[in-house]
């Protein structure tokens, strides 16, 4: 039996505009953001709304630091800081992401390295990475004048290994606007200079660690020397300066 003719199905031009519509994405990806928050809140318009309005101020503020004493090895209070934030949710957000600071992810930074969870680490480098604006070049990483002088070491050293780290990649070819990567066909194929990125300057203010502000931690956090111990045989340069014993290879992915 031969088939039947069925009608075209006719477009109409209500169609055509929820189509348009629905094919335009903003910078911001609020249809996408919609969908993420959607997996944690129950009133995801209302998260959007809040994210949307700049209470207190535009830019989250940086929560309490946590003690270096508190935060050693402590992986589960890590996963737990991490888990209430929505990190790994909310750092694919348009909107959170243009709210963050260079300052917090600092901070997010040192607590993964003082709980020993390096694999935290890499994807926080990853993630400043790419914050390409210019807020976030590595210079011009805020001074956090932190008062707990192991802390602000800590920090110090992260911010320089951030920029030596971030070099390293755009010697490969890598930018930090992923629309600029540098492809080549061979190997031999010259790369084209780039503008180094710089360590803030407040860095070189920053003291090493005394061996008597750390003298009550427990034993196996120093080694014979008195220098705190965040990676067992650690051997970075930077970290070396200001007695700290760690290696920085999550530091370095693509």
């Amino acid at each position: 039996m031969a088939p039947r003719n069925r009608p075209k199905p006719r477009i109409t031009w209500w169609m055509r505009l929820r189509r348009f519509f629905y094919n335009l994405e903003s910078p911001l990806q609020l249809r996408g953001t919609l969908t993420r928050l959607s997996h944690r809140h129950r009133h995801p318009f209302l998260a959007l709304l809040r994210l949307l309005l700049p209470l207190p101020t535009w830019h989250f503020r940086l929560p309490d630091p946590v003690p270096i004493k508190t935060m050693l090895n402590n992986v589960a209070l890590l996963q737990s800081r991490k888990a209430a934030a929505d990190l790994t949710n909310m750092r694919s957000v348009p909107l959170w992401r243009a709210r963050d600071t260079p300052l917090r992810a600092l901070y997010r930074i040192y607590e993964a390295v003082a709980a020993r969870e390096f694999y935290a680490v890499g994807s926080e480098v990853e993630y400043f990475w790419y914050q390409s604006g210019g807020a976030w070049a590595a210079h011009r990483i805020p001074d956090p004048c932190d008062v707990d002088p192991v802390r602000y070491a800590i920090l110090a050293c992260i911010a320089e290994e951030l920029a030596r780290a971030f070099n390293w990649r755009m010697s490969l070819g890598l930018r930090r606007d992923k629309s600029k990567h540098i492809y080549r066909k061979t190997f031999e194929d010259p790369l084209p200079s780039f503008t180094p990125e710089t360590a803030p300057s407040w860095t070189r203010r920053v003291a090493p660690i005394d061996v008597e502000w750390i003298a009550n931690l427990p034993a196996n956090f120093l080694d014979s020397a008195g220098r705190l111990v965040l990676e067992e045989g650690g051997e970075n340069p930077i970290f070396a300066q200001r007695n700290i014993i760690i290696d920085t290879g999550h530091f370095y992915t693509v």
